[in-house]
């Protein structure tokens, strides 16, 4: 079965709106309100597997991770620190009024992180959360921030 790339499918849509639009082949209204909800609910797929951005870096001997999760409450974030990755996920209940034309944003995650080093698993790590951003900082295994005089 050939491929349909994204600027074909686009034109098809803009053709299918616009036959809408002046009246020609009404059941083509059918088709483009159920594909319009087709993308909607792709594009949610897609947020949910990349959300949250992420950035990692090292920073005086520790991994440090932040995570974007605005919307998102303390109290339903939940970090686990495994051998040698990091688990974030969370979920949250998005009340709309009213009719929902799109809907986007991910009502529930999870992601894994590989962790670049290996990690102290007996060292106390930190999670913060403040603004939006979640913050975890974790001790890496052999790894020491000298200090220059």
């Amino acid at each position: 079965m050939p491929r349909i790339s994204h600027s074909e499918l686009v034109n098809v849509y803009i053709i299918m709106k616009y036959f809408n639009r002046i009246g020609m082949y009404n059941p083509l209204k059918y088709f483009t309100e159920e594909f319009a909800k087709n993308i909607g609910d792709r594009a949610k797929e897609i947020m949910t597997f990349l959300y949250p951005p992420v950035t990692m870096y090292e920073e005086a001997g520790e991994i440090v991770i932040e995570a974007d999760l605005a919307g998102f409450n303390k109290k339903d974030i939940t970090v686990r620190l495994e051998k040698n990755s990091i688990s974030i996920s969370a979920e949250r209940t998005i009340s709309t009024k009213g009719i929902v034309y799109m809907d986007q944003r991910p009502d529930k995650f999870m992601k894994r992180i590989r962790l670049p080093l290996e990690v102290d698993q007996d060292v106390k790590y930190s999670a913060k959360y403040l603004n939006g951003v979640l913050v975890i900082r974790v001790p890496a295994k052999g790894v020491r921030t000298i200090e220059v005089e």
